[in-house]
């Protein structure tokens, strides 16, 4: 049967600061010892107490607290024995001391410490109680002390609700939790403040820490060592600068529920807390964010909120520093960011276990090796993250593609990279749509010369291979990519001006077209006939460093799957108009080079234009690519013509000395069209015969 429970709010406790989060979990375990049956939640970034006994108020439970309430006594009774196990490199004094103690001191153990050969710290508990020279367990005496004064009253209520009716005492060693209260948080300016904090508040995440119990384990496999595990802890996240390496220390992940949990079921919660991802524990941030993002299916779990750990006004501290919130899928109020979330995970998973990253080389993690940088992973992992944060943002989306590009680019060209680590594998298509929910016109141009070469079937080099120099090999279906050890002769994508670019790349893939079954310019995603009248108009208003400043990142994508614009179903929007010398020359000259034996160019009745033993050669469409290239146009509309006068077809010349700027043209080949559109556009030169 439903019960009804009444709720507590407590507005002074928030996930905005690691020490108010431990603080909430504290006054939970604080409260069951009176009321066993009281629930917690979290809801508008709130912590609230649920319970059904009339005698479980706001009243009451500050009453209990200050009268009632036995915080459990921080004594850090393994200090010696930690540091006989530091100098001989062990832990078996720690085991052996532990083995004979009561339940509570293990507990207490357990939060600080892990026994796996060597002692392993919890870093929100720093190295067993310690943080530099802050030090727990003078805090937890300094503030039990400070409650024998008048004012501890006001400042409980300063701790739950937040309210401030009186000044707050002088409270140090808690800034690793606190960063408000933190004596030097400013460091390095002319001014700084004291930390000044509610007892109340560093009793309460004291108690809330003890629940943080880590544990040994061990992966599957006769050879996997064991490591140590504590609740929601992940390894450091990589630098993504040279002056930040040594300075973050490990990253805690605090979850937020939105059901209500009994301190036992939170608990619980804490003892399975170590996420996985697929089959394997997340440890580094990124794949704890998107472990993160499907953790409230089985556990009811609605947000995490990451906190840093972190080097900010010394090299001996470091302060819990709030990061982003990732909010699991099943839990958000919007039925849309659920269907995003649904869609999105896979792909992330897809990205961190092709074992694509686990091949990037680590960063150190000592300041003093700062010349060993190397920046490829840091840079990837933080745009995962940040992408966990809102998958619905499509530029979010655009950054992670262009940071895998920058790697992609990196490895390309550097030698050791090439012997160290493997090529991206092609990604699936859907990333395209959660970029781009929108198509502008710059990336329907950037799509379709992405997409060259990745027919389905047997296909040409894919552009991939022209922009970072990977091999590519179909089998079973899939394209499977690989890094040869010298950069090969096909990739010749650099920097320079956009559409000598975009000539140099169609230059090579003509030159490299010896004996392919398709065009090397035919791709599977179609650029409509009004997008290439505007690239064709010297007034156009298209940004063609924008264009190709999407292809390398988009060329990462496998775009072999075929729509249903590559099957010939298509519909033009315009047709192409022909008002100038430009698109005049790019109508004529285009059916030459969009021709293959699988996309046959029908223009009037089904029949054919070329038979399949006419269809133009390679060396023909490299002579004439060169003659565009360079501006012989009267000599290129002849070799056309002669070439249409071949298989019958005789069109209408145009005037002597037609001005166009054939650069452009010569570049407009290497954007796919349809059919239709390269049919509309012939028509308009092709002579009226008797019989047709």
């Amino acid at each position: 049967m439903n019960r009804r429970l009444s709720v507590i709010p407590f507005n002074g406790l928030n996930a905005d600061c690691l020490g108010n989060y431990l603080a909430a979990l504290g006054l939970l375990a604080a409260v069951s010892q009176h009321w066993n049956k009281v629930r917690a939640c979290w809801r508008s970034e709130r912590f609230l107490i649920l319970s059904d006994d009339s005698s479980a108020d706001l009243v009451a439970i500050k009453s209990f607290l200050q009268k009632g309430w036995q915080p459990t006594t921080y004594e850090r009774w393994w200090g010696n024995i930690q540091k006989a196990d530091t100098k001989a490199k062990s832990s078996t004094g720690i085991w052996r001391e532990r083995s004979e103690r009561s339940v509570a001191e293990v507990r207490l153990l357990d939060a600080h410490v892990v026994g796996t050969g060597r002692n392993r710290f919890n870093p929100v508990l720093g190295t067993g109680g310690n943080v530099g020279k802050r030090d727990l367990a003078k805090a937890f005496k300094d503030a039990t002390k400070l409650l024998e004064k008048p004012e501890s009253g006001q400042w409980l209520d300063a701790a739950l609700n937040g309210t401030l009716d009186a000044s707050l005492p002088d409270l140090n060693n808690g800034g690793t939790w606190f960063v408000y209260a933190n004596k030097t948080f400013n460091s390095g300016q002319s001014w700084f403040r004291e930390g000044q904090m509610s007892p109340w508040l560093q009793l309460l995440a004291t108690e809330g820490a003890f629940l943080l119990v880590g544990g040994v384990n061990r992966r599957l496999g006769s050879r996997a060592r064991p490591y140590a595990a504590f609740p929601f802890v992940s390894e450091p996240s990589q630098p993504e600068t040279d002056g930040e390496i040594g300075m973050s220390r490990a990253e805690f992940w605090a979850p937020l529920w939105a059901f209500p949990a009994t301190i036992t079921e939170v608990r619980c919660l804490f003892q399975r807390g170590l996420a996985k991802l697929g089959g394997r524990p997340a440890q580094a941030p990124h794949e704890f964010a998107v472990a993160a993002m499907d953790a409230g299916v089985d556990s009811g779990i609605s947000e995490f909120v990451r906190f840093e750990f972190r080097q900010t006004t010394s090299s001996q501290v470091y302060e819990a520093i709030p990061r982003q919130r990732i909010q699991a899928a099943t839990i958000a109020g919007s039925p849309t960011f659920g269907i995003v979330h649904q869609s999105a995970s896979p792909l992330l998973v897809q990205l961190i276990e092709n074992g694509w990253m686990d091949r990037l080389p680590f960063e150190p993690r000592d300041s003093k090796q700062r010349g060993k940088f190397v920046g490829l992973r840091g840079p990837v992992e933080a745009a995962i993250v940040q992408l966990a944060e809102r998958p619905e943002d499509a530029e979010r989306w655009q950054q992670l593609l262009l940071r895998l590009a920058s790697v992609q680019a990196r490895m390309d060209r550097s030698k050791s990279l090439r012997e160290r680590c493997t090529p991206l594998p092609p990604l699936p298509p859907a990333w395209f749509g959660h970029a781009w929910p929108t198509l502008p016109p710059e990336i329907a141009i950037a799509r379709s010369i992405a997409s060259v070469g990745w027919q389905f079937g047997n296909s040409p080099i894919p552009m991939l291979a022209n922009i970072f120099g990977v091999t590519l090999t179909a089998r079973a279906g899939k394209w499977r990519s690989s890094l040869p050890a010298t950069r090969p002769a096909q990739a010749v994508w650099g920097t320079g001006d956009p559409l000598q670019m975009l000539l140099e790349v169609a230059q090579r893939r003509l030159i490299d077209a010896e004996g392919l079954p398709r065009s090397p310019l035919a791709g599977t995603r179609f650029v409509s006939a009004t997008l290439i009248q505007r690239f064709l108009s010297k007034h156009g208003d298209l940004d063609f460093e924008e264009i190709t400043k999407w292809i390398p990142p988009l060329s990462l994508i496998d775009w072999s799957q075929p729509t249903r614009e590559a099957t010939g179903n298509a519909h033009a929007d315009e047709p192409l108009r022909a008002g100038d010398g430009t698109a005049m020359l790019h109508t004529v000259v285009r059916p030459l080079f969009h021709a293959d034996k699988e996309l046959n160019l029908s223009v009037e009745d089904g029949v054919p234009l070329f038979r399949s033993d006419q269809l133009p050669k390679a060396n023909l469409l490299r002579r004439l690519f060169q003659l565009l290239r360079f501006g012989a146009i009267d000599e290129t509309i002849q070799i056309v013509r002669d070439r249409y006068l071949a298989v019958g077809r005789a069109i209408v010349m145009p005037p002597n000395g037609l001005v166009a700027d054939s650069e452009r043209v010569a570049a407009a080949l290497l954007m796919p069209m349809s059919n239709r559109d390269v049919t509309n556009g012939l028509k308009r030169w092709l002579q009226p015969s008797r019989n047709r």
